[in-house]
C-alpha cells in the first residue's frame, strides 16, 4: 500500500473522523513505510500517535488473542 493510498483510504475517511469524535485518544500504528511516511505524518499533525518500537509484539493486542485461539483450537475438549 503506497503512503498516498493509506492516506485517502484509511486515515482520512476513518481514522481522523474517529479521532475527533473520541478526545484524548491516542493512535498507534506500526512501521511501516505507508505509515511513517511524511504524507502520512502530515495527515495525523492534529492526532496523538503512540511510537512503536519496531518488532515489539507486546504493543499488539491481537498477538495474546492468536496465542489464546491457537491453544483451544489445538487442544479441544473431549
Amino acid at each position: 500500500m503506497t503512503a498516498q493510498r493509506y492516506v485517502h483510504d484509511i486515515l482520512q475517511p476513518h481514522v481522523l473522523p474517529l479521532m475527533q469524535w473520541l478526545p484524548g485518544a491516542i493512535f498507534q500504528q506500526d512501521n511501516a513505510w505507508a505509515r511513517t511516511s511524511r504524507v502520512s505524518q502530515d495527515c495525523l499533525h492534529t492526532v496523538t500517535t503512540l511510537p512503536w518500537p519496531d518488532g515489539s509484539p507486546d504493543l499488539s493486542p491481537i498477538e495474546h488473542i492468536w496465542d489464546h485461539l491457537g491453544r483451544r483450537v489445538g487442544h479441544p475438549r473431549v
